[in-house]
Parts: structure tokens; C-alpha cells; sequence
């Protein structure tokens, strides 16, 4: 069973709440840089907020468990975890 709150107090809904954040401000990142692909202000945002959204993920998935079944987590250890806990949406 996952845990409910991790070490730094956050609660997996808090965690799955900033991996969602992050990917939606890369998602409207990308959309800029694919119009202005030259844009060397828009490329280091993506990088930086490409960073924070790795170690959201890498949180979520140490406290809360697998965020997908194709995601490294899922499959660490002696078994397939994508089925321990709950599901990301819960």
C-alpha cells in the first residue's frame, strides 16, 4: 500500500497535482517553440520546467507508486508494482 502523506508532508494528490501542472506548462511550451523554434528565452523554460517535471515524477513515483504501467517504476524490485496502491487518479 502506498503511503499518504511522503516525507516532505505532501499527500500523493499534492504530488500528482504538480506533475500535472508541470507537463500542462510544457505542453504550452512546446506549443510556442513550434512557432518560434528559435527562441532562446522559450528553450531554456522548457528545459527548466523539463527538469522540475522529472523530479515531480521521480517524487510521485518514490512516495505514491508507478505513475503509468510503461513508466521504470513499474516494473523495479521483485515484481510488476503498476498493480500495488491505488491508481494515479484516485
Amino acid at each position: 500500500m502506498t503511503a499518504n502523506v511522503n516525507a516532505n508532508g505532501k499527500s500523493c494528490g499534492d504530488l500528482l497535482y504538480a506533475v500535472q501542472m508541470y507537463g500542462f506548462v510544457l505542453d504550452e511550451a512546446r506549443l510556442f517553440l513550434d512557432t518560434h523554434p528559435k527562441s532562446q528565452p522559450a528553450l531554456d523554460y522548457y528545459r527548466k520546467y523539463s527538469e522540475l517535471y522529472r523530479e515531480a515524477v521521480a517524487e510521485y513515483e518514490a512516495s505514491c507508486g508507478p505513475l503509468t504501467a510503461n513508466s521504470e517504476a513499474s516494473s523495479a524490485g521483485d515484481g510488476w508494482r503498476w498493480i500495488d496502491g491505488g491508481w494515479p487518479w484516485n
